[in-house]
Parts: C-alpha cells; sequence; structure tokens
C-alpha cells in the first residue's frame, strides 16, 4: 500500500505593486492635500475681500450714465461714512444741513463740497470742534483731487437735541449700491431725530409737518445756488 503525499497549502504569492501605481496614489493624495489647502485659503480671502469691501465700500460696475453711492461702516456716533462716483459731466456736489423746514419740500442745505469725477470717500459728522469748542455739521470729502472740507456751526437748538437721547429714523443710501440716472439727484443721508410731534409720524419722501432736525446730505447737480 503505497502511502499518500501530505496535502500543501497553496503558497501565498505576496502582493506586488507597480512602481507607477504607486506613483499614481501618491500624486492623487497631493492633489486632494493641495486642493483642501487651497480652499481653505480662498475661504480666508473671500471672508477678509468682504470685510474690506465692508470697510472701505465697494461700488459695483454700473452704466455710464449713472450715478452712484453705498453706505460704509462706521464705529463713532454721529458719524456717517460714503463711497460716491460720479462721471465726468454733468458736475456734482454734496449738500450738507442738519434742518428740515417745516412744510418744505427738502432740506435747507447749509452748504455743498464739489464732487470730482471717479469715486470719493464722504464722511459726515456732528461733532464739537477742538479748536473752537462749537458744535458743527462737517462734510469730508477724498477723492482724486485731493481733500475738501467744508464745516458749519450748529444752531444751539440744534445742540441740544443731537446731545439729547432720542429715537433717530434713518434712510437714505445703504450698504448696498443705489444709483441714478445723470443729471438727477441721489439722496446719501436721511437720518431725523424724533422728538415732539414729529416722533409720533414717519414722513418718507413728503414734507415733515414740523421742523425737523437730523442730518441730510445729498449727491445732486453742481448747478445754480443750493
Amino acid at each position: 500500500m503505497s502511502e499518500q503525499a501530505p496535502a500543501t497549502s497553496p503558497r501565498r504569492v505576496p502582493v506586488q505593486f507597480s512602481l507607477t501605481w504607486l506613483l499614481t496614489v501618491l500624486l492623487l493624495v497631493a492633489l486632494a492635500s493641495a486642493y483642501g489647502v487651497t480652499a481653505a485659503r480662498l475661504r480666508t480671502a473671500e471672508a477678509e475681500l468682504m470685510r474690506l469691501r465692508e470697510e472701505t465700500g465697494y461700488l459695483p460696475p454700473t452704466a455710464e450714465d449713472e450715478v452712484a453711492a453705498v453706505r460704509l461702516n462706521s464705529d463713532q456716533p454721529m458719524t456717517y461714512r460714503l463711497r460716491v462716483r460720479v462721471p465726468a459731466a454733468p458736475r456734482y456736489r454734496i449738500a450738507y444741513s442738519s434742518l428740515w423746514p417745516e412744510s418744505a419740500a427738502a432740506p435747507d442745505w447749509f452748504g455743498a463740497v464739489a464732487v470730482p469725477p471717479g469715486e470719493s470717500v464722504v464722511t459726515v459728522r456732528i461733532l464739537k470742534d477742538p479748536r473752537d469748542d462749537r458744535w458743527k455739521i462737517t462734510t469730508l470729502r477724498r477723492g482724486a483731487d485731493g481733500t475738501r472740507r467744508m464745516a458749519t456751526v450748529l444752531p444751539e437748538k440744534h445742540v441740544d437735541i443731537f446731545c439729547g437721547s432720542h429715537d433717530w429714523l434713518g434712510t437714505g443710501v445703504t450698504h448696498h449700491c443705489s444709483t441714478r440716472p445723470i443729471g438727477q439727484s441721489l439722496r446719501l443721508l436721511d437720518e431725523r431725530v424724533l422728538v415732539g410731534e414729529g416722533a409720533m409720524m414717519l414722513y418718507g419722501d413728503g414734507p415733515p409737518s414740523g421742523e425737523m432736525v437730523g442730518v441730510f446730505a445729498e449727491l445732486q447737480p453742481d448747478i445754480g445756488a443750493i
């Protein structure tokens, strides 16, 4: 009787990877890592861009026959910042005031600052001037031709209102771009202090039934007296 040879388990063949396959895997890992880093940097850059736009203002491209404006962030009380853009013609100015007379169709403009073609940053403030200790409304414009500033001393009645504790009704330009056709005016600021009977009414675009005190500014064609 012949002896039967013992059964042997099949021989395991080691898994082999080609050099090309290994290089492909390494390339995919590197690409995935680079994509992740790039995506993270892009999100950071977009957040920084959004912050800078909020601080410095961003006016998207608009038609050549339009004026444009946008409100900027401000961390100071009774301080308003805007970015405006006007064409080469006609000439434009920024009129300002703290008084809207009773039954008038517009504020009683105190003065105006010329605006050069292109973009400018405008700051309108109510402040106590340290040089003479008088309260004023000031308009500062920075543009391609440099800086221009105008200021008007406020009546004592207005100073008392601005320094008091009152509610405000604010309209005008917002943080989203506003435009108007060339030749038309654009109300930049309409910040009304609600005191007396005016505190119980919302006037919208109509004239107030009583004298209103606030911060008013308008981008308007530089034609004739204000």
